[in-house]
Formats: C-alpha cells, sequence, structure tokens
C-alpha cells in the first residue's frame, strides 16, 4: 500500500491502494534526526533514539515554501544530527520517507518500519519493530550516528538505579507486595544487561597491511 518516495507511482497503484481515512490527521513530510543524548534500551542493546524535523511550511524554521535549510541549521545548533534521505550511508535505507495516499486527497508520509492498516474508517499503526531495529544499528556502524559515549552510559544507568532504589525502597517497606517485588526483580535484571550490553560500537573498517619488503 505505501510507496517510497522517488519512485514512480502508477495510476492503477494509486487507484488500489488502501487510502488514510479522512478522519486522520494528513502527516507532512519528515526527517529522522538524532541527539548524542538520546539512546534506548531494546532488551540487550542499546540504540539510539530517533526523532523528527517534520516539513510543515512556516513551522519551526521551514519556509512557507517548504525550505528546511533553517530548520536544520536551527537543529544541529542544539545539538541534532540531521539524517538527509540521500545519505551514500544509508544504503538499502535512503529514501527512507514513504508516501500513504490520503482520502481526502494528497499522502501522508510515514516511517517505512511502520505496519499500517485501515479498519472500519479507522487507521491502525504497529511499530517497526525488528526491521527498525536493524535500521538503527545500520545508523551507528555506517558512521551516521555517533557511539554512545561513556558518560552518556554512565547518565543512563543511574537514571536507572534510582529506580531500582525506590523499588527496594518499597519493598522493604512491605516485603508481603508480590507486584512491587515482581517489578524490583525485572528492574535488577534490567540494569544487569544494561551494564553488560555496554555502548554500541561503530564497525571498524578492515585495514590491508601494505607490503613493504
Amino acid at each position: 500500500m505505501a510507496q517510497v518516495i522517488g519512485k514512480r507511482v502508477s495510476q492503477a497503484q494509486r487507484l488500489d491502494a488502501v487510502k488514510i481515512p479522512h478522519r486522520v490527521r494528513r502527516e507532512p513530510r519528515f526527517l529522522f534526526k538524532w541527539h548524542p543524548h538520546r539512546w534506548m534500551f531494546a532488551g540487550k542493546e542499546w540504540l539510539p533514539q530517533l526523532g523528527k524535523l517534520v516539513i510543515d511550511p512556516g513551522c519551526d524554521g521551514v519556509t512557507e515554501g517548504g525550505g528546511t535549510d533553517l530548520a536544520v541549521a536551527g537543529n544541529m545548533r542544539r545539538g541534532w544530527t540531521i539524517i538527509q534521505h540521500s545519505d551514500p550511508r544509508l544504503g538499502e535505507y535512503q529514501d527512507y520517507m514513504v508516501a500513504v495516499p490520503h482520502a481526502a486527497g494528497g499522502n501522508s508520509y510515514l516511517s517505512p518500519f511502520q505496519k499500517i492498516s485501515v479498519e472500519a474508517g479507522r487507521m491502525f499503526a504497529e511499530p517497526g519493530g525488528e526491521d527498525y531495529y536493524a535500521f538503527l544499528r545500520h545508523l551507528v556502524a555506517s558512521g551516521i550516528v555517533a557511539p554512545m559515549s561513556p558518560n552518556i552510559l554512565k547518565i543512563k544507568i543511574h537514571d536507572e538505579q534510582k529506580k531500582v532504589e525506590r523499588l527496594q525502597g518499597a519493598v522493604s517497606l512491605n516485603p508481603s507486595n508480590l507486584i512491587a517485588a515482581g517489578r524490583l526483580k525485572r528492574a535488577e535484571d534490567r540494569i544487569g544487561a544494561m551494564k553488560r550490553a555496554g555502548a554500541p560500537k561503530r564497525k571498524r573498517k578492515t585495514a590491508e597491511v601494505a607490503d613493504v619488503g
């Protein structure tokens, strides 16, 4: 149902495509962006947590004509990395923005990792799952996103440790509270996994050693 931006969509494809219902707000174009402080722990690994620079004319530095130069510059001053659709390091993920036809005309622009379905005039969206995680890993491995710094890792683990300590306090006050005890066990397991995972690293290029003999 969705078509990648930049690829020609035939009239037949557009007529056959499931359209986003009228009641759902039309989503404007966007660019993924990332900030060095934004990381999430996904079960067993740290992954960059992305935001979006929404290309909405007249808003947040985007010109009325849809120009993004000022918006990109403003975000970069605040420490964000803007992930351009055309960045060759994206490889198979280039042109990641997807156009989905809207019943009111035009398109909504979504992440290619979202799974969209329409039922009885309502839209349901599921998160990207493993496909999205693979994209996030690629951003680090390719150098588009900088590796997680040791200082940020310390901050994230410290914040998680505070949650563990609050749960420990609740359990000590009421040892028979099995719900709190279960939460504490999960929190302790999670912080242990965070520490074992460490910060994600960029792939190193294999150096070729020249024979100088």
